[in-house]
């Protein structure tokens, strides 16, 4: 691939997936100290998948590498939810409810009411998981805390780079958004071709966009889109792609048919030919991709040169289901969760069954008397079988009597001991403070006298019966892990850690601008605004000022200032500008509006005639010594008009005399025109408009002056 698209051949090594295995020797503290948390400071990272069971109402881990069943937890849910794992914390994700459960302690955390009713496309990811509605436009991060971010409109299928980038196209708008691992506002910044279908894949690490409208596939920059490089296929609107290549092809499940597309090199498509069904996926290992055909149930596996393998799934009700796992392996399981077929990167088969009842689990969930997996020891010694021997003779001596003295031994008393972890240790942030909470300790046989709160920085100690405590004067945007130990009369008991919490000011919006400032220029049919920065912009992240004018036209623009065009607008109007900010769960937040109102156009003023002497002339009436000419001032006329001029005299009430001339722009015009020459007449001028309407002028006496 040339230009732009030359970089997909720049990385082809996977990376590895890392585990962190946590020591049996944590396992034999906890036993041993009560800890409630000993592995607080260690991402407990379990490769393989989760799978909710709904028939044992519980949760269960597939390892993939052994196609063993390695824990369980006890977690209520409905068929058909999801599981998505993060980094110590498992969630159970259904329509009404999010049930989160650790992965190193298998007991269920805390439940949340889930953002969207609808069903959720979950990534797991660094940063993450997320589950993504793509109908709603909803993005939540879940975890503590949850973030939910909104995009404004529908988003397609997304996917994550292995930075925890999480990427989403927005089609319909013409952008391609990211989340950014620890980000709580998405960023739009990239343009999609506007009106163009498509969707994302990750090859080699680097996104791309496979454009259906063009039938092209395009690098991500940091600037927009590369080059388009030609699919060599005609992709329909409907066309599914793998988020992840298979050695350097991109996947696309287009109908019937699976097309293998080269990247790297102008080869043709590889094709796939399937049999009729109803398929789900593609999803991709990165050496193999499969599909599942919902009809049949029965599993298809591809490798990058077109090879199948194929597999009957096991029978369970409702329809399979494919994911890919953070070890590149694929899992498929069904509603009900009893069967997981994995899926190795070389696209060999593994059936895991799921197994139900209390005869044959082989995993103890959290609760049960066994706390794993038995411990392989040496054999019971058998005792040899007992002797025969022959009975005594018979005697006549009294049978010796017990000494209940020697039965009745009372048994050594155990000394006290440093009380046991407390348990559940949560904390909770607030304005510079947070609350923390604990349940009891154990006292070993010494009564408690209280619990100690530690924190960086500062401890404080409370009463034997308190459960919760608030701690005051800490410092906003700093993170506090809290450990809480009980205290009897023969010490200090081991710690159990909290959550970590962020304490935070209390979101604050932006005061009003200040200054504000509206002008309407009627003539120009332009309205220009002004205003100045808000004396308090608030706690949260600047977006944007709304300009909102007489509330027909709104506009958002980051500057102070606005000017917008094409108001026709002679009335007063009210002019609102608001300030914008974002609240720590990423919502834009509109702080206090100003408000202004501009002025109306001024009532125009009533046309007007005046009439003076002008002056002399000998023209028409030179024999009388009072000749003149009148003259005719018109004002607030209709500009460019042509009006007309009519002179009349009392004197002669058939006299009269017409001129035509035409108002200026500023609807005026002045004549001299009609030569007089009555002294002592009284004379006027009337002056008449297109539209028959009459104005008439002063009236005044002819030769006085």
């Amino acid at each position: 691939m040339s230009g732009k698209g030359g970089r997909f051949a720049s990385w082809r090594t996977r990376l590895p997936v890392v585990a962190v295995v946590v020591a049996c020797v944590a396992a034999v503290v906890a036993a041993v100290t009560g800890a409630a948390n000993p592995v607080s400071a260690v991402q407990f990272l379990m490769p393989g998948h989760w799978v909710y069971n709904s028939a044992l109402q519980s949760v269960l881990h597939v390892d993939g590498a052994t196609g063993n069943v390695d824990a369980r937890a006890r977690v209520p849910g409905s068929p058909g939810d999801q599981v998505f794992q993060g980094d110590m914390s498992g969630y159970v994700v259904g329509s009404s409810r999010i049930t989160e459960f650790g992965k190193s302690g298998l007991e269920v955390e805390k439940t949340s009411t889930p953002a969207s009713k609808e069903r959720a496309y979950g990534v797991e990811t660094r940063g993450g998981p997320y589950l993504v509605y793509r109908e709603g436009g909803k993005v939540v991060r879940v975890g503590d805390p949850s973030v939910v971010m909104e995009l404004e409109g529908p988003v397609g299928t997304p996917v994550a780079t292995r930075d925890g980038t999480l990427w989403l196209p927005r089609t319909e708008a013409g952008l391609l958004c990211q989340v950014r691992s620890g980000a709580r506002v998405p960023a739009c910044q990239v343009p999609l071709p506007k009106g163009h279908n498509g969707a994302l894949a990750v090859v080699h690490d680097e996104v791309v966009f496979v454009d259906t409208t063009s039938d092209t596939l395009h690098t991500v920059e940091k600037d927009g889109l590369g080059e388009g490089r030609d699919l060599g296929m005609d992709a329909s609107d409907d066309a599914v792609l793998a988020d992840t290549d298979v050695d350097g092809r991109v996947a696309i499940l287009d109908a019937n048919r699976i097309h293998l597309v080269d990247t790297e090199s102008d080869r043709e498509p590889v094709r796939v030919d399937l049999p009729d069904g109803d398929y789900a996926g593609p999803v991709s290992t990165g050496e193999v991709v499969a599909v599942v055909d919902r009809k049949t149930d029965t599993l298809f596996t591809y490798d990058g040169v077109g090879d199948l393998q194929r597999k009957e799934l096991p029978a369970e009700s409702g329809d399979p289901r494919i994911t890919r796992g953070e070890d590149d392996r694929l899992y498929v399981d069904g509603e009900e969760g009893e069967h997981v077929v994995v899926v190795d990167q070389d696209g060999e088969f593994t059936d895991v069954p799921i197994k139900g009842g209390d005869d044959d689990e082989t995993v103890p969930p959290r609760g049960d008397d066994t706390d794993g997996p038995p411990v392989a020891g040496p054999p019971p010694e058998r005792p040899d079988p007992p002797r025969t021997q022959q009975p005594p003779p018979p005697s006549n001596e009294q049978p010796e009597r017990p000494d209940p003295r020697r039965e009745q031994q009372t048994p050594p008393r155990v000394p006290p001991t440093a009380p046991g972890a407390p348990a559940g240790v949560s904390a909770t942030p607030g304005n510079a403070t947070a609350t923390v909470s604990w349940g009891a300790a154990a006292d070993n046989r010494s009564p408690l006298t209280g619990y100690r709160v530690m924190w960086p920085g500062g401890s404080t100690t409370t009463g034997p019966g308190q459960r919760s405590v608030t701690i005051p004067n800490l410092a906003n945007g700093t993170t506090y892990v809290f450990t809480v130990a009980a205290v009897n009369g023969v010490g200090v008991g081991p710690g159990s850690s909290s959550n970590p919490v962020t304490p935070v000011a209390p979101f604050r919006a932006a005061t009003a601008p200040v200054g504000l400032t509206a002008v309407n220029d009627f003539d120009n049919q332009t309205v220009t605004v002004n205003w100045g920065r808000p004396a308090d912009m608030g706690s949260g992240g600047f977006v944007h000022y709304v300009v909102n004018v007489g509330g027909f036209r709104q506009v958002t623009v980051t500057g102070l200032s606005a000017a917008l065009t094409g108001v026709q607008v002679d009335t007063a109007f009210t002019v609102t500008v608001t300030a914008v900010t974002t609240n720590p769960a990423g919502a834009q937040v509109p702080g206090a509006p100003a408000s202004v109102q501009t002025e109306g156009r001024p009532p125009a003023a009533d046309p007007s005639v005046v009439l003076s002497e002008g002056a002399p002339t000998e023209e028409y009436c030179g024999e009388l010594p009072d000749c003149a000419w009148m003259h005719v001032e018109a004002s607030n006329f209709p500009p460019g008009t042509m009006i007309r001029f009519t002179a009349y005299s009392t004197h002669d009430p058939e006299w009269s005399n017409s001129h035509e001339t035409t108002t200026d722009e500023n609807g005026f015009a002045d004549i001299d025109r009609f030569a007089y020459g009555g002294t002592g007449h009284t004379v006027w001028v009337e002056v008449t408009t297109p539209d028959g309407n009459t104005y008439e002028s002063n009236r005044i006496e002819w030769g006085a002056g």
